[in-house]
């Protein structure tokens, strides 16, 4: 099948995937004009990185083509794509504390139960080397301050750090949230954009949904989701300690490194 017969399923496709995210941006008070202006940035910023090396000697012009903008447009949007700082948020940063003191030998103790630690300590069990581990963030008392602040971590009177929860979510209106819906989405779609273009089924990407086929009565739609709830937690848990126990990667090893994890979803149908 050619391109051309794949483009009205493309955009149909498209239409179904932007409903929910244009409800999004509504709720937020992002405008039409705004979302074109992202959307421009993203055209150009994909076709330049899918550039060949010879089409990368007249790159302006290519991703014109490519994009069906005017090459002054391009180097617009290229020009304000690189004097604007995006946002960071701190979604990362704090996953990464949380498996860690979930998953460290140092950091764990009878049943894999994630310690208290005071902040500093001459041993290795302390807040401060937690941190050292697994973040590259300074200073580590303002980290801190924000891990209480969202909730994941309490510190007692004596000055011990306690940490809450294996799994953060963000609170709905905050950055990390949109920041959150951002990466899972970018995920997903991705892994099914690789399985499409993967010729070879043994190399897809593991992807699977199950659905009830009739639909579940009313009252069965709350037990569903607390056995989604308890045995989804199971499952991503022991991957994550399955991921944990791999040997540490050594330094000349990280440049080289796959950033892979899996996600679970519990969906309801809609009409976008």
């Amino acid at each position: 099948m050619s391109e051309a017969d794949l483009k009205p399923s493309i955009v149909a496709a498209y239409k179904r995937l932007l409903g929910p995210l244009v409800r999004i941006l509504i709720r937020n008070s992002v405008s039409f004009p705004e979302f074109s202006e992202i959307a421009k940035e993203v055209f150009v910023e994909v076709a330049t990185k899918d550039l060949t090396e010879t089409d990368k000697n007249k790159a302006e012009g290519r991703v014109a083509i490519l994009t069906g903008l005017t090459r002054s447009e391009v180097s617009r949007v290229q020009e304000e794509s690189r004097s604007r700082k995006d946002y960071e948020s701190q979604l990362n940063l704090v996953l990464r504390v949380l498996t860690g003191w979930h998953t460290d030998p140092d950091f764990t103790g009878p049943y894999g139960l994630p310690l208290e630690v005071p902040f500093e300590s001459i041993d290795t069990r302390s807040f401060s080397e937690l941190i050292r581990r697994y973040t590259d963030a300074t200073p580590t008392r303002a980290l801190l301050d924000e891990l209480i602040r969202l909730e994941v971590v309490s510190e007692s009177a004596n000055g011990r750090i306690k940490v809450l929860t294996r799994t953060y979510f963000p609170k709905r209106d905050s950055p990390e949230s949109l920041d959150r819906l951002g990466r899972v989405v970018c995920d997903f779609v991705g892994t099914i954009d690789f399985n499409r273009a993967e010729p070879d089924t043994e190399k897809r990407l593991f992807e699977r949904r199950v659905s009830a086929d009739a639909g579940l009565r009313e009252s069965d739609v709350p037990l569903f989701h607390a056995y989604l709830r308890e045995r989804g937690q199971f499952l991503l848990e022991e991957l994550d300690d399955w991921i944990s126990k791999r040997t540490p990667l050594e330094e000349h090893e990280k440049a080289t490194s796959v950033q892979t994890g899996v996600g679970v979803y519990h969906y309801f149908e809609s009409d976008n």
